[in-house]
Formats: structure tokens, sequence, C-alpha cells
């Protein structure tokens, strides 16, 4: 853990504030510095909307996670809004920790004016669609498919510069350097997961900012927007025993994306970088469900920040980041 210095002296909860998950996400009063410092405001999730695109001949439908299955697909585009979907009313991306799977809201002590990760107290279990978001996906179609997150899909901030050596020209600029707000990105996590198997199948974890790396000394704050490897290229959290782990670029797990080649003219692209199956479509089984003309799967997507990540810090709060999934369609192999 790293030693924090006076702005990092809260503790409390990260709020996404005006979540649009899908396409655009504006994040609100998430901070830390890898030993879990955060700020103590808090705010309603406002004007949450979720949009997902689905390639022709795919019908799609999103239900909060663990909801019963949806009446009614779609095909195209989908907007999801807490109006429409109560689900996300209440979301508040609290600090959280996990592999992707399965997640924990750590215990913390405070000395010193530090906060740490406490491994002899009782941990939490963090609650979807409250501390952070996670959404089933169904997805069917009357062809027999797999179904991909495609390469081109992106998780960016939204600022076009994250730093300059004045300070000058930056959008959503931090108090605490001459560096964006919208560098939080870096600490942001997305995970797609099967858990109707048993144990339940991660599809995608995915690292989408890797090129990010705030650094602190004393007071001073130091951001890099073009690392190439390194720690930032690594996915550092706490499993469900309380141990500290780490999922490298050259883990030996499919399901790890991270893009070691993200760069394309000197500017990092935030792209998944390959296309990742997150679906087979398959016909159901059981009774009375022989007849049915749809091949169809469902999934489970989160999204989170990683209170564990070197960004996950007090000088990025009111960061933003803009999210963009694209579904694809392979024809399945026999």
């Amino acid at each position: 853990m790293k030693n924090s210095t006076a702005p990092n002296r809260k503790t409390g909860r990260m709020i996404a504030k005006n979540l649009i998950v899908l396409f655009t996400v504006a994040l609100a009063g998430f901070c830390g510095i890898q030993a879990w410092f955060t700020d103590n405001r808090s705010a309603e999730a406002n004007g949450i909307e979720v949009e997902c695109q689905a390639p022709d001949g795919i019908e799609i439908a999103v239900v909060g996670h663990d909801a019963p299955a949806p009446t009614e697909y779609t095909t195209g585009n989908i907007t999801l809004n807490k109006t429409n979907y109560p689900f996300l009313e209440n979301l508040q991306l609290t600090e959280i920790t996990g592999d992707g799977t399965s997640f924990k809201k750590p215990a913390l002590y405070q000395t010193g004016g530090q906060a740490h990760v406490d491994t002899k107290a009782d941990w939490s279990d963090p609650t979807a669609n409250l501390h952070y978001l996670s959404f089933d996906l169904y997805i069917r179609s009357k062809s027999q498919y797999n179904i991909s997150i495609g390469k081109k899909s992106t998780i960016k901030p939204d600022a076009p510069q994250l730093t300059t050596q004045d300070g000058t020209g930056i959008k959503n600029k931090s108090k605490y350097g001459n560096f964006s707000r919208d560098s939080v990105v870096g600490a942001v996590r997305f995970s797609v997961v099967d858990y109707k198997q048993d144990p339940p199948s991660k599809k995608l974890l995915w690292l989408p900012a890797p090129n990010i790396l705030l650094e602190q000394t004393n007071d001073e704050y130091t951001l890099s927007d073009n690392k190439t490897s390194g720690d930032s290229y690594s996915h550092v959290y706490y499993n469900s025993n309380k141990e500290r782990n780490t999922f490298s670029s050259t883990a030996d797990d499919s399901a790890f994306v991270v893009n070691n080649s993200g760069f394309v003219g000197r500017k990092f692209t935030y792209e998944l970088g390959k296309n990742q199956t997150i679906a087979r479509l398959e016909k159901p089984s059981g009774t009375g469900q022989e007849d049915d003309q749809f091949f169809s799967a469902m999934v489970t997507c989160n999204m989170w920040i990683e209170g564990e990540d070197a960004e996950a810090r007090l000088a990025l709060v009111n960061g933003k980041f803009n999210v963009n999934l694209v579904l694809t369609k392979e024809t399945k192999e026999s």
C-alpha cells in the first residue's frame, strides 16, 4: 500500500453519477489511493442511461442481475434509464475489489491518517446495482451464433488530452496536478460472467486503460498516459480469502484482456483489441422447450472501480469516461 497525504484523509463512498453504460459514463465521487481512501460525499445517480447495440439478426434484452428473465426483446439498440429500469435508481459505485466474478468490500482501519485493509475483520459482500453495476444481458436469434464483445469496443476518458506540462488545455483538470480527472478510467474494470455454470465461468476481465498511471511522491502527483508496459498493465485485487492477487498481461487466463498494442499514432486507442467470445447461442432444453424457435444465451456484465488500482484516488474524483461496447456475431463452429 502506498502512503497517503492530507488530500486523501477521508473515508466514505465512491459514487457514479450520470452513468451511461456502454456509451458514456460520468463518474462522480470516487477517490482513493490503493489504501482505500475515499471521499465521504454522496449523491444520487441521476440521468442513468444504458445503451446496447446488437448486430442484425440478434435480439437483446437487459435486466438487473438475478432479476426475472425478460418477456420482451428488441433488435438493434436499447436504451436503459432509471425511469424505465428501476434497478438503476439506487446505483452508487462504492470502493470494492474483485476478480470480475466475485467481489468484496473490505473492512478498513485508520492509523496515522491512513486507511488500510483489515484482513482480520469481517468483510462484507457488496450489493449489485448499489455498490457496482451488474446487469444480465439476454441474447437470442433464429440462427446459431457465437456472440462476442467486438475488438473495436472502447472504454476511454472523456478528455481528449489527459496531461500537459503546464496544465493548459486540459478538460476537467484536477486541482492536484496538471492532469485530467478523467484519468480515473485507469481504475475501471469490466467483466462478463456466466453465473449459470458451477463454478461461474468468467468470459471477460477487461482492463481498458493500462497506459495510464498516477503516481504520488509526498504531496506531488504525476500522471503518465503513455505507459507501454509495467504495473499498470496488471489487475491487482483481493480475493475472498483476503489475499492480494495480481493478474498480469502475461497471465495464462483467456478471459483477461489488456491491449498491449493499443498505441496508434502515439495515441492510445483504449480498444479491447480482439473479439472476445462471451456466449454461444443454444436451443433451450427441458420440458416444453423443444419447439422454441430461438437459440439463446444469458451472461452477466459487471463494471466497477477497482480500489486497489493506482488511479483510484481523490485527485481524480469527478472524472468522466466513455464506454462503447459493440456486440458481434460469428457462425457457430460445429
